[in-house]
């Protein structure tokens, strides 16, 4: 008999769960205030968290963000999404290095954004090079390259140059 390994006991999910838990420390430690939406991914940890409308569920971001505004400026708030990564994969065809989500997160957290009207933002925690990439759906929408077959997972992926992102920090 074949033991099933919880997902949440995976090396995969560990890396997540740290570059979520280092990114949220980051925004803490320069003023934002944190809430953890990945704590909510039911009773065994394995589901995605969810906003919940009549008809449509929305998987969220990892962390919802505020942040008092300052001078005369609106405070304000946005999602974050954390991806730990080993590295950008090479897209030979266009000659650049890329990063990538499955499809369907990345049109929920469209719909998240449409909805909430609050921006989400992709956060990109690359190992090899110790930086933190971080960019809006909104920009990172107008160079995204989607794939909608099923060789790299169920419902397709969606690909966007590095060179897109800006550096967090390293």
């Amino acid at each position: 008999m074949v033991s099933e390994r919880a997902f949440t006991d995976s090396d995969e999910f560990k890396r997540g769960r740290e570059g979520e838990q280092s990114v949220e420390q980051w925004l803490r430690a320069r003023g934002d205030y944190v809430i953890r939406s990945y704590d909510y991914s039911g009773e065994d940890g394995d589901k995605a968290p969810r906003m919940h409308g009549l008809a449509e569920r929305y998987a969220l971001p990892d962390l919802d963000v505020c942040r008092e505004g300052e001078d005369g400026e609106p405070s304000r708030r946005w999602w974050v999404e954390v991806k730990a990564k080993h590295h950008a994969i090479e897209y030979r065809k266009l000659g650049r290095l890329e990063h990538g989500i499955s499809l369907p997160l990345w049109m929920d957290y469209l719909q998240v954004q449409a909805i909430s009207g609050c921006e989400v933002w992709i956060v990109i925690v690359e190992e090899e090079t110790d930086e933190w990439l971080a960019q809006s759906l909104k920009v990172l929408g107008e160079v995204a390259r989607e794939y909608d077959g099923d060789k790299m997972g169920p419902g397709g992926m969606v690909f966007f140059p590095r060179d897109a992102f800006i550096i967090l920090t390293r």
